[in-house]
C-alpha cells in the first residue's frame, strides 16, 4: 500500500514537457512554423514534493502536428477575431462551465485573463505510469486528435465508453500544451462546504486541480479546473456546489459545445444564475436560451446558425434561436467554426448585462 506521499505524486504526476524529439519532429513537419512548445509541468504536494516528469513523444506521435495544425485552424483566427470584439469585455476572470477538458479555447479567447475556471463531470484522476496500458496511450492522443481537428470533445470520449478511458488529467495537460504557456506548478484542489476552493490537504480528497501558467506573453494565469455536478440535483439552494458557483458569476461566463443542457429543466439552477449574475456571456448555440438570455443582456451575434447539430434536431431552443437571428437586422461576420460540427456553421453570442 502506497503512502500518503507517495499516493499523493502518482494521483496527479501531470506533466507535459515535450522533449528534444518532439521538437525535432514539430520542425520536420512544418519547418516554417514554431515548434511545438515546451510545457514544463510540475506536481506540487502540500509537504514540498516537487516531482517533474518528462512526457516522451512517443507516447503521442502526431501531436507535434496536430497541436500545428490545431494553432492554425482554431487558435490564430480566434485570438485576432477576439481582440477586435471580446477586448471590450475586459475578461480577468472567465468561468466555463460544461468544459470538459478544453483549456485551451478560453486562454485563445481571452488573453486578457488571468484566473480561469472550468467546471465538468469529470475527475482528474491520473494513473500512476506503472499502470498505464498502450490502449490507454493511444485512446489519449486520439482523443486530442479529434479535438484539435473539430474544436470540441465528446462525452463518451472522455468516459471511455465502448474503449478505455483516457485520463482525464493528462487531457487538461495536452490541452495546456496546445498554448505556448509554461505550467510551472499544479496543486490539488478541493471544494469545501463554504463554497470555496482551496489547496487541498492531506487526508481530503480532491475535487479539481490547480495549474499557475506563464503565457508567452509573461502573462501570470491560474487555470482551475473544479470537478462538480451542474445538474439542479447538485446545485441545490445552500449546497457547497451551489453555493460555489454563485461565487463565480463575477467572471465572465463561457459556453460552448454544452449539449444544450442550460436549456433542460433540470438545469435551470445553473441558468438561472447565470441570467441573474454573471456580467457577460460568451456562448454558442448550446447555452441560454435566447429568450432569457435576451431580456437580461444586450446581444451582439456572430456568424450564422441554420439549424443544431443533428443529436439536437429537434430542440425547441435551436427554433427559438433561428428566429431570434432571422430578425436581426446585421450579423457580423465570425472567421472560425466553434463549437459542434453542423452544416450551417458557427454562431457566438456575445452578451453584456443590460444596464437599463
Amino acid at each position: 500500500m502506497l503512502n500518503s506521499r507517495a499516493a499523493l505524486a502518482a494521483w496527479v504526476c501531470v506533466a507535459l514537457s515535450w522533449a528534444a524529439q518532439a521538437l525535432a519532429q514539430s520542425a520536420a513537419v512544418a519547418p516554417t512554423q514554431r515548434p511545438t512548445p515546451v510545457a514544463r509541468t510540475a506536481v506540487s504536494a502540500p509537504d514540498g514534493l516537487l516531482q517533474q516528469l518528462v512526457l516522451s513523444a512517443q507516447e503521442c506521435p502526431a501531436f507535434a502536428k496536430l497541436a500545428s495544425d490545431y494553432r492554425a485552424r482554431f487558435s490564430a483566427p480566434m485570438q485576432v477575431w477576439a481582440e477586435q470584439h471580446l477586448a471590450r469585455l475586459d475578461a480577468r476572470k472567465v468561468v466555463y462551465p460544461f468544459s470538459g477538458a478544453d483549456i485551451v479555447t478560453a486562454m485563445n479567447l481571452f488573453a486578457s485573463a488571468d484566473h480561469l475556471v472550468l467546471v465538468a463531470d469529470q475527475w482528474p484522476q491520473h494513473s500512476a505510469p506503472a499502470s498505464l496500458v498502450p490502449q490507454q496511450l493511444a485512446k489519449e492522443c486520439q482523443t486530442m486528435s479529434f479535438f484539435a481537428r473539430s474544436g470540441y470533445f465528446r462525452t463518451n470520449d472522455l468516459e471511455g465508453k465502448d474503449s478505455v478511458r483516457p485520463r482525464f488529467a493528462r487531457l487538461l495537460a495536452y490541452s495546456i500544451a496546445l498554448t505556448d504557456a509554461q505550467v510551472g506548478r499544479i496543486q490539488y484542489l478541493t471544494l469545501h462546504e463554504d463554497g470555496q476552493v482551496r489547496p487541498a490537504s492531506d487526508g481530503l480528497k480532491p475535487d479539481g486541480l490547480r495549474f499557475s501558467v506563464t503565457r508567452s506573453n509573461g502573462r501570470a494565469l491560474t487555470i482551475d479546473y473544479v470537478r462538480t455536478d451542474l445538474s439542479n440535483s447538485g446545485l441545490k439552494m445552500g449546497a457547497r456546489s451551489h453555493t460555489f458557483m454563485q461565487s463565480q458569476m463575477d467572471g465572465v461566463v463561457l459556453l460552448k459545445s454544452a449539449s444544450h443542457l442550460l436549456q433542460k429543466p433540470h438545469f435551470s439552477a445553473l441558468a438561472e444564475l447565470i441570467v441573474e449574475r454573471a456580467p457577460s456571456v460568451v456562448q454558442d448555440e448550446t447555452g441560454l436560451d435566447i429568450e432569457p438570455f435576451r431580456r437580461a443582456f444586450e446581444i451582439r451575434s456572430y456568424g450564422k446558425f441554420h439549424a443544431p447539430h443533428p443529436l439536437w434536431h429537434d430542440s425547441a431552443s435551436g427554433q427559438r434561436l433561428i428566429r431570434y437571428l432571422q430578425d436581426q437586422p446585421a450579423i457580423e461576420a465570425l472567421p472560425f467554426t466553434i463549437g459542434y460540427e453542423k452544416k450551417s456553421g458557427s454562431v457566438l453570442l456575445v452578451g453584456t448585462r443590460n444596464r437599463r
